[in-house]
């Protein structure tokens, strides 16, 4: 297979999953890559480029690790296979920070939220929201916030994500005024005619139940299940809440969601691909 710097570390796994412990092995970043939960969700939105960003290291290092696999290194990798990245932290965001008054940096603190199981993700849109020209938000949480730099970045914001230790990550969002045009429509469900919905797929439905489950295992075990999901079949899943951080990942799968807000701590989703 030939890869370059914007080939997705999913891609690699597919090829050959002994990718898996080649790329854990260059360094602690990405040891996390060994857990499946964990690599269903980050694999398929990360490139070689963004990998190397995130430990620190050179894009070349993953070259040689893939090499004895069979991987080849495609001849215009050094400009062309470097545009247009999945995720890419702006180059100018160190110097805007130093040049920040303490002020404006605004600190939010999800860890404990994470840890006791409750969503942070209305808690996060309303500090973003406070986050003008000239300010920065600082989230710190357990992770990088994969699922929420996609929003935020169709919403026009820049990031940048510092692993301070295995379990504690500083994400700085600021905006850079290149929202796209259908930002707000990206983290809407498709539509919610739920018992309509349920009706037409009679018979042909799955179902799980994912509230036990600590975040983001929800969220990956969902995306898990429908990369199996037998077409003309849908997935009936029972939560705690409406999962806000997943709805684009369905969008930019193929799938719609119907929705039920039955009560507190009690959401059914009805997933199913679109009709093309």
């Amino acid at each position: 297979m030939h890869i370059a710097a914007n080939t997705k570390i999913s891609a690699l796994i597919k090829e050959n999953p002994a990718a898996i412990e080649a790329i854990a092995s260059i360094n602690k970043h990405f040891e996390k890559l060994r857990n499946p939960l964990l690599r269903k969700v980050l694999a398929s939105r990360v490139t070689i480029a963004d990998a190397a960003r995130i430990g620190g290291c050179e894009v070349e290092r993953f070259y040689e690790q893939l090499a004895p696999l069979g991987f080849t290194v495609t001849a215009e990798n050094s400009t062309e296979s470097m545009e247009d990245p999945v995720y890419t932290s702006a180059p100018e965001l160190s110097a805007f920070l130093r040049s920040l008054p303490a002020e404006r940096l605004h600190r939010l603190d999800v860890c404990e939220d994470i840890a006791t199981g409750n969503d942070p993700f209305r808690k996060i849109m309303a500090a973003v929201d406070k986050v003008d020209e000239g300010s920065a938000l600082l989230l710190i949480n357990t992770f990088e916030p994969t699922p929420l730099i996609a929003i935020l970045k169709k919403k026009g914001y820049s990031y940048f994500t510092e692993e301070k230790s295995p379990d504690l990550v500083h994400t700085y969002f600021w905006r850079s005024g290149t929202a796209g045009p259908q930002a707000e429509e990206s983290i809407k469900p498709a539509e919610n005619n739920f018992e309509e919905t349920l009706a037409r797929f009679a018979g042909k439905v799955k179902r799980i139940d994912v509230r036990h489950l600590e975040m983001p295992q929800p969220m990956v075990t969902i995306l898990g299940e429908l990369e199996t999901l037998p077409a003309g079949e849908a997935l009936y899943v029972v939560h705690k809440r409406v999962p806000q951080f997943l709805l684009p990942q369905l969008g930019e799968r193929g799938f719609r969601v119907a929705i039920n807000e039955a009560g507190p701590n009690e959401v059914y989703l009805l997933i199913y691909r679109a009709e093309k």
